[in-house]
Parts: C-alpha cells; structure tokens; sequence
C-alpha cells in the first residue's frame, strides 16, 4: 500500500531523520555535522619527524553555520488547503496573510472561496468585492463573483451582472469566464 503522511513518508519510506522541523525564516540554526574519523596509529605518526604529537582525541564534530529556508507564505498554504478541501484552515491562512498584507487581491479570493465552501455566502461576498476592489482586473475574482450573482446565493440571481463580471473576466483572458458565459447563454435557451 502507498501511503503519505505529514511527518514525510512517500511510497511507503519513512524519513530517517524524522519529521521536518519548522522554523522561523529569520533565524539562523547550527548543525553539526559529523566528521569521518580514519583509524591513526601512533607508530605511523612517529614516522615522520613533523607530525604532530597526539595528546587528546581529535573531534568527532564539527559545527557548520546553515541559514533555513522562508516559510510559505501564508496565502500559497491557503491555496493548497483549499486543493485539499480544507476550507476552515484555508481560512485561517488567508486571514493570516490578510494580518501580513491587507491590500492583497489574492488573500481576499481565497478568502472568499474559502468562505463560500463553508456556506458563508454572505461574507464571501464582500471579501470577493474588496479583491476586486483592489485589482479590478483579477479575472479569478470576478468569475468567483459572477457565480455567487448567477447562482443567487445572496438573494435574488442577478444574472445581468454575473454576465457582465464573466465577460469583463473573459476579455482579461481567463478561461472559466468564457465556459461560464456559455453555461449562461445554453441554460438561458432551455
């Protein structure tokens, strides 16, 4: 059986030095290392008039100075719970990158996916609008919106503005905004 867990087993192995530690970007840690140790024979120094003389056991380690990688970005962990269908921890990311950065566009999508998943609709609302807000050409976040008006999850169905949030998206490239505004005009002719 293939199996995967958090602490970092892939296919069945596990790591041999346990699960990654977490720590802060900023911090610098020190590892030790150690140092392979051949065999050495008193007779063998003596041989040669420059060796030096052994009084105490050389060291088996050695500290080298390691700096850790940056910490994901709170808005990137936010995308992978929400791939994973972890809506409430994807939340939690968001407000956290929010907290970080309160003019980001893509936190505020997130965050409005995330809160619709959980059935907030409402809330979702607004955090949708304020990532349009600002970056009005965030297509993502207009189709995201244009949905919320064209299913009618905060009231009535405003299908008016739901095309024209997926037309204004689709005109910005995104290409659920074009399948959107084909699902609109077949399910209008039925």
């Amino acid at each position: 059986m293939i199996s995967s867990t958090a602490s970092g087993s892939h296919l069945g192995v596990s790591h041999p030095s346990g699960p990654p530690q977490i720590h802060h970007p900023r911090q610098e840690r020190k590892q030790v290392v150690p140092i392979q140790k051949t065999p050495v024979s008193f007779s063998s120094l003596k041989q040669h008039s420059d060796a030096p003389t052994l009084t105490k056991s050389l060291p088996l380690t050695t500290v080298v100075e390691q700096k850790e990688q940056p910490a994901e970005p709170p808005t990137k962990l936010g995308w992978q719970f929400l791939l994973n269908g972890q809506a409430q921890a994807a939340m939690s990311a968001y407000q956290k990158a929010l907290r970080q950065n309160p003019q980001s566009a893509n936190a505020y999508l997130g965050l409005g996916i995330s809160l619709k998943s959980l059935g907030k609709v409402v809330l979702a609302k607004k955090a949708l609008l304020k990532a349009v807000t600002i970056d009005p050409r965030l297509p993502s976040a207009l189709v995201h919106l244009g949905y919320l008006y064209a299913e009618g999850h905060s009231g009535k169905r405003d299908l008016k503005t739901a095309h024209r949030l997926f037309q204004e998206a689709s005109h910005l490239g995104d290409p659920f905004a074009t399948i959107a505004l084909l699902d609109m005009q077949s399910r209008s002719k039925l």
